[in-house]
C-alpha cells in the first residue's frame, strides 16, 4: 500500500475531534507525507499509548542530550 492511501485511510477511521486537530496541524506544520502519517498514527491512539510514545521520546531526548 502506498503511504498516501495508508495515511488517507488512517485519517478516515479518526473521529471528527480528532481529524480536526490533525488537519490544524497539518495546516500548521506543512509536515511531509512521512509526517503526516505519524500524526495520523498518534491521533488514533488511547491515552495509554499516548503515555508510552511520551516515555519513549523522553528517553530519546536524553539519549540525544547525552551523545551532545
Amino acid at each position: 500500500m502506498e503511504l498516501d492511501k495508508l495515511c488517507q485511510y488512517v485519517i478516515e477511521q479518526l473521529p471528527d475531534d480528532r481529524r480536526q486537530v490533525m488537519d490544524r496541524l497539518i495546516g500548521e506544520f506543512t509536515p511531509t507525507e512521512t509526517m503526516k502519517l505519524i500524526i495520523a498514527l498518534v491521533a488514533a491512539t488511547s491515552k495509554r499509548e499516548r503515555r508510552i510514545l511520551r516515555l519513549m521520546m523522553a528517553d530519546i531526548e536524553k539519549m540525544e542530550v547525552e551523545k551532545n
